[in-house]
């Protein structure tokens, strides 16, 4: 319990309590902490998308996770949009250029259009599964990588051991139940998961050596707003 705590208050704004250390110690948990994190912000969805007034969803959505990983987004795109041999300066650059500026106005604009698309039968579901497997993607990345220097990532990662790959039966724990009546969706989700975790983890080793925190913040917000874009474009 003491993990869940600690980890739900690291990855939203909620305030219960418990150390940074439990969260180290106990990195299985993430996509369960997800979940739960997706259940905060997907009954309220459900309410709002079935007033018709889903794309307020977002809102909500920023006011539950809050932006650290929205901040890493923004910096990790600054990165990208570097010259090769100034993407490390860029990552480490406290001020937003016009990368991570487009970045987030993005992502800002598609969750908003994905949020207010996705039928309020199917808002629960989709929330919940696609913060269930941001997470998992981050924890994915830090057993996978080493960290570029002493900061957040080596800090959450110092713990790290094969058990936390136990993750991956959480998570399709998780999914489970949503395959009997969305099987086709939640497959996709699984897809797309999967594909964006490889791919990314392809890109930062060849681009930067090793993974940041901004990147662990990016990747869950690529991976949550792909996943919303299944549910949300399945039926175009």
């Amino acid at each position: 319990m003491a993990g869940l705590a600690a980890g739900l208050s690291f990855f939203s704004t909620l305030n219960l309590g418990g150390d940074f250390e439990e969260i180290t110690k106990n990195l299985y948990l993430m996509p369960l902490i997800g979940a739960i994190i997706g259940l905060i912000i997907g009954i309220p969805a459900y309410i709002l998308s079935f007033a018709g007034l889903g794309f307020l969803v977002f809102l909500f959505y920023v006011a539950v996770e809050g932006i650290n990983h929205i901040d890493g987004l923004a910096d990790f795109f600054d990165a990208v949009f570097a010259p090769q041999q100034k993407k490390i300066s860029a990552l480490k650059d406290l001020n937003i250029g016009s990368g991570g500026s487009l970045a987030v106005a993005s992502y800002s604009i598609f969750l908003v259009i994905f949020f207010g698309k996705i039928s309020y039968n199917e808002i629960l579901p989709a929330v919940v599964l696609s913060q269930t497997l941001a997470k998992q993607a981050m924890l994915l990345l830090v057993l996978r990588m080493d960290p570029l220097w002493d900061g957040m990532a080596s800090e959450f990662g110092k713990n790290k051991s094969r058990r936390d790959y136990f993750s991956i039966l959480i998570s399709l724990a998780i999914g489970s139940p949503f395959i009997l009546f969305w099987g086709e969706k939640v497959v996709v989700s699984f897809l797309v998961f999967l594909i964006i975790t490889f791919f990314f983890e392809r890109y930062v080793r060849v681009r930067f050596g090793g993974m940041s925190g901004d990147m662990l913040g990016a990747l869950n917000c690529i991976t949550f707003s792909s996943i919303l874009g299944v549910w949300a474009c399945w039926q175009l």
